[in-house]
């Protein structure tokens, strides 16, 4: 019943021209349009499954669709645009009755398009005229300007879907209530199109040239890591606008700008991890490697190290020191070292301790000195 419906509303379209009395064809859409109506609420109504109900209303869309392509095809475009008009209403009526089973990723109408354009027309106007006359950075201006120009061209050639089509007219009335003109009307303008999920390309890339852009006012590393740790707590919290988007097929502008900053943010915690890396040079040593292994475990037995994870200290003297021949030390020999010494290792490091033990004598307590020198000179002299 329902495609007889459907095929009759397209034979009635199609010869309304011919009928000569627009009167009895009007009378008679309308008739066949509230069966139809009525057929399409007895079948929400039904106990056909959610999925079974896309499916059919999915379908009943399709037809329409294709009856409107017929139509665009006559020859007088006057009687067409009239006829589009008439299957306008049933397109309406579906979307806002059965909006839940509704394609919004359908290809709309040309006609669909051409009269939003139209009922728009002094919104866009004005949306227009004030992002021309706003004090604001002239990348967002135009950006905005050339997606409302695309849009808003009345031609067929370009085709939208249902879903791009709604989104643009929500978008355009809610840029004349914004304030173009106020301190922070670029903020207000970024703010918005982040809410209702513009991921348009360009406003993305605006959105990271702007953040780049901040850089140059930080002359650390850290100011600027900073920085972008407050501007992905920002993305994050800043609300968005639910079933809203300008592409389905691209992440969130949100999405799009966590990853990124994430990106920034991995990068110069990387800097700084470099910038941290300084090359010290090595202090070379007048002095063995066996010397050196002997006088760490001097120092390690008489508990000077705060440690007793010997392979750190090992690491640390092999990172910092260089021996009388060897310019680069491992640890794996200062340890090889520390467990083998022999007398004659200890005797000379005996030696370089014995030397400096008089030199602190000499230095620091000299009366000891100038009297163990004179019992030594009196005791010779008997």
């Amino acid at each position: 019943m329902l495609n007889d419906d459907l095929n009759d509303i397209e034979e009635l379209l199609s010869a309304w021209n011919n009928s000569g009395n627009d009167i009895a064809a009007e009378s008679t859409f309308q008739s066949k349009s509230q069966q139809l109506f009525e057929a399409w609420k007895m079948t929400a109504f039904s106990e056909i499954s959610d999925k079974s109900l896309k499916r059919y209303f999915y379908y009943q869309l399709e037809g329409i669709l294709k009856i409107s392509d017929t139509l665009c095809k006559m020859a007088d475009i006057e009687i067409s645009n009239k006829l589009q008009d008439h299957l306008l209403f049933l397109l309406d009526h579906l979307k806002q009755y059965f909006s839940n089973y509704f394609n919004h990723d359908a290809i709309a109408p040309i006609a669909y398009h051409q009269r939003l354009i139209k009922q728009s027309g002094e919104d866009i106007h004005l949306v227009n005229t004030n992002l021309k006359n706003a004090k604001m950075s002239s990348g967002l201006k135009i950006l905005i300007l050339k997606w409302v120009e695309e849009m808003s061209e009345n031609n067929s050639v370009r085709r939208y879907s249902f879903r791009t089509i709604g989104y643009f007219k929500y978008v355009i009335e809610q840029m004349v209530l914004i304030d173009i003109y106020s301190g922070g009307a670029e903020n207000n303008l970024i703010f918005f199109l982040s809410s209702v999920n513009f991921n348009h390309l360009s406003f993305f890339v605006f959105k990271q040239d702007t953040i780049r852009n901040s850089f140059r006012q930080f002359h650390t590393q850290e100011e600027k890591l900073d920085y972008l740790g407050r501007q992905k707590a920002e993305t994050l919290s800043s609300p968005e606008v639910k079933n809203l988007v300008y592409d389905p097929s691209w992440p969130s502008i949100k999405t799009m700008l966590r990853d990124w900053l994430m990106e920034e943010i991995a990068l110069t915690e990387k800097s700084l991890c470099k910038a941290s890396e300084v090359v010290v040079p090595k202090i070379p040593l007048e002095m063995s490697v066996a010397h050196l292994s002997c006088l760490i475990r001097l120092l390690y037995e008489e508990s000077v190290f705060a440690t007793q994870n010997l392979q750190s200290i090992f690491k640390c003297f092999a990172g910092y020191f260089q021996s009388k021949r060897q310019a680069v030390i491992s640890a794996g020999s200062l340890s090889k070292e520390f467990y083998s010494i022999d007398q004659h290792t200890a005797a000379r490091v005996r030696d370089l301790l014995q030397r400096m033990v008089l030199r602190i004598n000499r230095d620091f307590f000299p009366m000891a000195v100038a009297v163990n020198a004179t019992i030594l000179s009196y005791l010779s002299m008997r």
